[in-house]
């Protein structure tokens, strides 16, 4: 990539045939009909670290339950974490509860800044609410947006992030004295998620191949290789009933598992004399989880919850309250380890 030697169309062109592309190619997606702040701001929370196959049905659940912000303020926090279940990032449903609350008793924000103030909503989202709810001339920089920006501009991934001041003013360049700046923000958005991937980017089809100067650039610059951190282990021991009559799930209590319910378990590998029956493996962000699963006396368990706050899940059952992913993984696991049983 040599940007010094590269000199682009104007943003302008550039923006028509973003626009030209995006209007014949775009994905219909629920959120990019009636684009009201909540439906906006809801799916933007979802899509946070997440894939767009992946919040698909989750966001046409989530406005059937709540559909509008007073339902999501007034309903119990636990709902809103059973509904969010599997989706992952727990703390953005938290965030969106809270959030919710605070624009029920005083309104919709209706700038970048009066975004920003509520929990979980930073510049790119604020920027992305802004402009496709309230039309306004507001830039975003998602992860996509800031790799389609670095790329036609010919910096590389890691520069990306730290020259990230100047890919603010090309991203306000591009909605800047535009008809529809949600469209321009959207089409941005869409041509990282289709064309400009991570790895492997369709420059064939880019309507921005003759102006980008990372076109044909070879993998190994696009995406150089990156030290991967080795990540923690956390071994801990989950405690089944012998019985397989259910489960005891206690809630979680670090930030991490707040409002989440998990099978009772103890930290630590299995004790003396405890021998396990299978391993559950389960990544986070930055740390691996490593349980493993033993039978105990239902009894036993009983006295060991003591005054802990815990429910009971009877075999077949279906949750009430929102489970850790371990939590969904250990009873995967207990399904399939009895379908094997049978004859």
């Amino acid at each position: 990539m040599n940007p010094s030697s590269f000199s682009p169309r104007p943003t302008e062109r550039l923006r028509d045939d973003l626009l030209v592309w995006y209007k014949e190619v775009s994905r219909s997606l629920p959120w990019r009909i009636n684009r009201t702040p909540y439906r906006v701001w809801v799916s933007e929370i979802m899509l946070q670290q997440t894939t767009v196959r992946a919040v698909l049905g989750y966001f046409e659940r989530f406005l059937e339950r709540f559909p509008d912000v007073d339902s999501l303020a007034e309903a119990p926090v636990e709902d809103v974490l059973k509904l969010w279940e599997g989706l992952g990032y727990y703390q953005r449903a938290r965030n969106l509860h809270k959030a919710a609350r605070i624009i029920a008793s005083g309104g919709f924000p209706e700038t970048v800044e009066g975004w920003m103030n509520l929990p979980g909503v930073g510049r790119s989202t604020a920027g992305a609410v802004c402009s496709i709810a309230l039309g306004q001339e507001t830039p975003i920089l998602d992860a996509n947006v800031r790799r389609v920006l670095g790329r036609l501009r010919g910096i590389s991934p890691g520069d990306a992030v730290r020259e990230s001041p100047d890919l603010w003013e090309l991203s306000k360049a591009f909605v800047t004295e535009a008809s529809d700046p949600g469209e321009v923000n959207q089409a941005l958005m869409e041509i990282g998620a289709v064309v400009c991937l991570t790895r492997k980017p369709l420059c064939t089809v880019c309507p921005w191949s003759l102006d980008c100067a990372s076109c044909g650039a070879p993998e190994e610059i696009l995406n150089p290789p990156r030290k991967k951190k080795e990540k923690q282990i956390r071994i801990r021991t989950a405690l089944i009933p012998s019985d397989e009559s259910g489960y005891f799930l206690v809630q979680g209590r670090d930030r991490l598992l707040e409002g989440l319910w998990d099978v009772f378990s103890v930290s630590g590998p299995p004790g003396e004399g405890q021998m396990p029956f299978g391993k559950v493996l389960h990544e986070y962000s930055h740390f691996r989880e490593e349980v493993f699963l033993v039978r105990e006396e239902r009894s036993l368990l009983e006295a060991a919850l003591g005054e802990t706050s815990s429910l009971w899940l009877a075999k077949g059952e279906e949750s009430p309250v929102a489970l850790t992913g371990v939590a969904r993984k250990i009873l995967r696991f207990r399904d399939s380890q009895k379908k094997r049983k049978k004859p």
